[in-house]
């Protein structure tokens, strides 16, 4: 079944109303028709079952059949702070960490990444969003991940107080990942830091350390950037999950 965010404020207790592009995209791509079951999201943890019921040029209006939270967000929210790379590098980074259960992105500018500027232009923050949210509704998440606005590593690692656990991973040594998320039980909220593909510099870690922020190693082999964008994640999620189950 097709799955859709439309903004909150268009969904009532009885109907949906859904325009734009993703109007468009029911009636002339995917040419659905009256009578057929769409999911929508709200972006707030909840789906709905919905029957298409008027299709208008610019507009779907569909009759909302059940309500339920969306049962694929992760206990946890992870916010990757990310350091920027390459333009395909970092956009396949957005949609998998989506896919992983990354909770919210924040662009990073540390000392080696090659962009060296924390402006984000107008269509770059809407393709990124895009990315995002197709990634999203082919995942089954019940939440697009937040994009923030990017920072000065500098900026970002004062942040780190605001979440129960904070990682950094290190190519140069650390603790693995099962210790460290141990340190906490159950963490709601934890800022993940990845470098980009220069790795990050020791000074770096160093005023992490200082923000308690814990160094981790993702293992004895060296993994490219985007790569252990997607690992660390992957892992921490994985390992917090089997143990809330477990609770």
């Amino acid at each position: 079944m097709h799955r859709f965010f439309i903004p909150s404020g268009h969904i009532d207790d009885h109907q949906v109303v859904i325009t734009g592009s993703i109007a468009h995209q029911i009636r002339n791509v995917l040419r659905m028709e009256a009578g057929q079951q769409i999911i929508v999201l709200d972006n707030q943890g909840w789906e709905y079952e919905v029957v298409l019921a008027h299709l208008e040029r610019g507009q779907v209006i569909g009759k909302i059949e059940s309500k339920r939270p969306s049962p694929n967000e992760p206990h946890t929210q992870l916010t990757l702070y990310q350091s920027l790379m390459k333009r395909d590098k970092f956009e396949w980074v957005l949609q998998k960490a989506t896919e992983i259960g990354v909770s919210s992105i924040i662009p990073v500018v540390s000392q080696r990444t090659l962009v060296q500027t924390a402006d984000l232009k107008a269509n770059k923050q809407e393709r990124w969003q895009r990315i995002l949210t197709e990634a999203a509704e082919q995942s089954h998440r019940g939440r697009v991940p937040q994009l923030m606005p990017p920072l000065k590593f500098s900026e970002a690692i004062t942040q780190c107080p605001n979440y129960q656990l904070g990682l950094i991973a290190w190519e140069n040594g650390g603790v693995d990942i099962k210790t460290a998320v141990a340190t906490t039980v159950l963490p709601e909220t934890i800022a993940l830091f990845i470098g980009p593909e220069g790795g990050y510099d020791p000074s770096e870690i160093q005023l992490a350390q200082q923000h308690g922020v814990t160094p981790i190693t993702l293992g004895p082999r060296i993994l490219r950037a985007e790569t252990a964008a997607l690992i660390a994640p992957a892992l921490i999620l994985h390992e917090l999950e089997r143990n809330y189950v477990i609770t």
